[in-house]
C-alpha cells in the first residue's frame, strides 16, 4: 500500500518495558541474550526508534509488556516470550486500539 496525502500513515506499535520490569523481561525472553543488557540502553534504542517513526508521520502506540502476565499470553497464542511474542502482542494491541488499518 502506498501513502497518499489524504490518508494518514498507519499507527505503529512499540513495546515498552518499565525499568523495574527489565530484569524479569531479560529472564523470561527467549532472546534475552540479544537484548541490551541494561534498561537505560534499551530505553535509548526504543526512544530513538519511536522518534524516527513519528518523524515519518506514524502515530506510535507504546504497548507496555508486563513480565508477570506476558508468558501466559504467549502460551495462549502458541508463541514464545521473545521477539515473536512481543511482535504479536504489540500487533494485537494496535489492532484493538486502531482497528484494521489496511
Amino acid at each position: 500500500m502506498t501513502h497518499t496525502d489524504d490518508k494518514p500513515l498507519p499507527a505503529v506499535g512499540a513495546y515498552w518495558i518499565e525499568e523495574a520490569d527489565y530484569p524479569a523481561m531479560l529472564r523470561i525472553s527467549d532472546d534475552g541474550n540479544t537484548m541490551p543488557r541494561t534498561w537505560t540502553e534499551w530505553r535509548k534504542m526504543a526512544e530513538e526508534m519511536e522518534k524516527g517513526l513519528k518523524a515519518y508521520g506514524h502515530p506510535v502506540l507504546r504497548v507496555r509488556i508486563d513480565p508477570a502476565t506476558f508468558p501466559a499470553w504467549c502460551a495462549a497464542q502458541n508463541t514464545t516470550p521473545g521477539r515473536q511474542g512481543r511482535k504479536l502482542f504489540v500487533a494485537a494491541a494496535v489492532l484493538e486500539r486502531y482497528g484494521d488499518q489496511t
